[in-house]
């Protein structure tokens, strides 16, 4: 039964990541007072992309070829680990910890990273160069964010994280849990693509993930988006289940409870996406040198969640 419940929730992220993407496009020009593109429209480009034939750079290595059938495999890795319709762990949940996963992220960003200076693009590598300067700084914030939420639950487990929130009013309530969830919501922003640290046009201000693929065509591309899609999907999902919203997530395998669950976690991502379409068209990009200022606020708040802890003896 839990094998099976793993590959239902491989399945449920993989055919409903382009969903939240079209749902997030939809929504955010109708804010703007606009038709906007049909919600299932990212389905019909990832179909679009499937027929079309694969291009290649001519100076560009195997490698690059190679890169979306490494990335896409990574994040479906990635759906079977963490609690995404339970809070139970499945077949596969104990492979992995917060770190391990944190470690499988940065392993496909880094495959991005190489791909993009392997196509020896221009824009590629302003992308690429954008990306690693901030993903410098980010990435030990989110391990920071982590280590915080090992102290609250004496694990990196997040499925036993989201137990504990679940049973523990004085834990969800405290400082620590708070801060950590705001900063985690910042790094959430920037590894979304979200404003205002990114903007999803393809204009040269804007471009840090638009960048990395532009040499990308055919079936690699599709690979490569879908994979980015699941991302976005899976990093809502534990902010949703483990950060903000632990609550309704099964803790016992019952069926019909996973079931209905699949549907309330649907409903809490589309309250997600209505938030991020409001960011997105109310704020403004910020320059590049201010995304640092946005990051050393995340690093504050993931700071303050320690010193809360510590002094306030938060969730005792």
């Amino acid at each position: 039964m839990l094998f099976a419940l793993n590959l239902l929730q491989l399945v449920y992220v993989a055919l409903l990541s382009p969903l939240l993407v079209g749902v997030l496009r939809k929504v955010e020009e109708r804010l703007q007072s606009q038709v906007g593109p049909p919600i299932l429209q990212p389905y019909y480009d990832l179909a679009k992309l499937f027929r079309k034939e694969s291009l290649a750079p001519r100076s560009a290595s195997p490698f690059f070829t190679l890169a979306p059938y490494l990335i896409f495999p990574l994040y479906l890795f990635l759906t079977l680990v963490l609690p995404i319709i339970t809070a139970f762990p499945l077949t596969f949940g104990p492979v992995v910890d917060f770190v391990g996963g944190g470690l499988i992220f940065g392993a496909a960003a880094t495959v991005k990273k190489l791909a993009a200076l392997d196509s020896r693009s221009n824009y590629a590598h302003l992308g690429t160069s954008r990306s690693a300067s901030i993903g410098a700084l980010s990435e030990p914030i989110m391990v920071f964010i982590f280590i915080m939420l090992g102290v609250l639950s004496k694990t990196n487990n997040p499925y036993v994280i989201n137990n504990v929130l679940q049973q523990s009013t004085s834990w969800y309530l405290s400082l620590l849990h708070w801060f950590v969830a705001t900063a985690f919501f910042m790094i959430l922003i920037i590894e979304t693509g979200q404003l205002p640290i990114e903007s999803h046009s393809t204009a040269e201000l804007g471009m840090m993930d638009q960048a990395m693929p532009m040499e990308y065509s055919g079936p690699e591309l599709a690979l490569y988006q879908w994979g980015g899609y699941m991302k976005q999907f899976i990093l809502m999902s534990v902010f949703l289940n483990v950060f903000t919203v632990p609550f309704w997530v099964p803790m016992e395998p019952h069926l019909a409870q996973v079931f209905a669950y699949m549907g309330v976690h649907l409903l809490k991502l589309l309250a997600l996406v209505i938030v991020f379409a409001l960011i997105n068209t109310t704020v403004s990009k910020y320059k590049l040198y201010k995304n640092f200022d946005f990051l050393a606020v995340a690093f504050t708040l993931a700071f303050l969640a320690s010193i809360a802890l510590y002094t306030t003896g938060a969730g005792k």
